[in-house]
């Protein structure tokens, strides 16, 4: 099995930009939708991903970003954030489904627009485009009305690999993305999809974040999947088994 096995997320960006961006404008399913998450949150959902994880939650937005949504302005996203926001109290806005660093124009004029508001914006990433390029980190430092959220999928490179399909390599990328963050002064924190990991492989990437800062270990959230019909069925097919502690990926 060669180590460079997988595609490469940074091409997969480049091409899926191609279909949801369109100058400042991106694609979108829907505008302004509550959420639960961090006590009550307003969110959009976001189309085209770099990744392509078989857990995801996220159907057509990912898989089918050609087809789905349509194209809104920075503006056009933030008033409809805004206004369920305010309908129902929220402090806290975000875009969910996909990765949120595609089209960069689009995020920064949209973070230029929460900046002059009472919000704050939850940045959902992967940490590919993070991790690869320091340069989106220097540009975030700007904004103070802002955290991002960095998803790390699996306990191993090799986990990663299986359950992404991307190049093993890539696994780097979203602790690079934490360095980067931090090292540019943005509020951030790391997650970790656990639901297919030991609880050794969960000790092994503490101890791996805790090499970046040791204060990020009080934020990390483990992110357990939901089996919803169509997330069942794909891992079905890839005969991946979600567990509670014992790991069915091989190291």
């Amino acid at each position: 099995m060669s180590k460079s096995e997988g595609f490469d997320p940074l091409a997969l960006n480049a091409k899926t930009e191609k279909i949801v961006v369109d100058g400042n404008k991106r694609k979108y399913v829907q505008l302004g939708r509550s959420l639960r998450f961090y006590g009550g949150t307003t969110s959009a959902t976001e189309v085209g991903c770099n990744l392509r994880c078989k857990f995801c939650f996220s159907d057509q937005p990912v898989w089918n970003p050609k087809n789905t949504g349509r194209f809104y302005t920075p503006q056009q996203v933030f008033d409809g954030l805004a206004k369920n926001a305010r309908r129902y109290g929220h402090k806290l806005i975000s875009a969910s489904a996909s990765e949120g660093t595609i089209g960069l124009k689009h995020l920064y004029e949209l973070l230029d627009l929460v900046e002059q508001s009472e919000f704050i914006y939850i940045l959902e990433t992967n940490g590919m485009n993070l991790g690869a390029n320091p340069e989106i980190a220097k540009q975030l430092a700007k904004y103070k009305r802002l955290h991002v959220r960095v998803s790390i999928k699996g306990c191993s490179p090799e986990e990663f690999h299986v359950l992404t399909g991307a190049k093993r390599e890539a696994y780097e990328w979203p602790f690079k993305a934490l360095r980067n963050l931090i090292d540019a002064g943005v509020s951030c924190n790391a997650c970790v999809m656990a639901s297919f990991s030991n609880q050794e492989g969960i000790a092994d990437i503490k101890q791996k974040l805790l090499q970046i800062t040791p204060g990020i270990l009080r934020s990390l959230e483990i992110e357990r999947i939901k089996q919803f019909p169509k997330v069942r069925a794909r891992l079905l097919k890839h005969e991946l088994k979600p567990n509670r502690g014992i790991s069915c990926v091989s190291k």
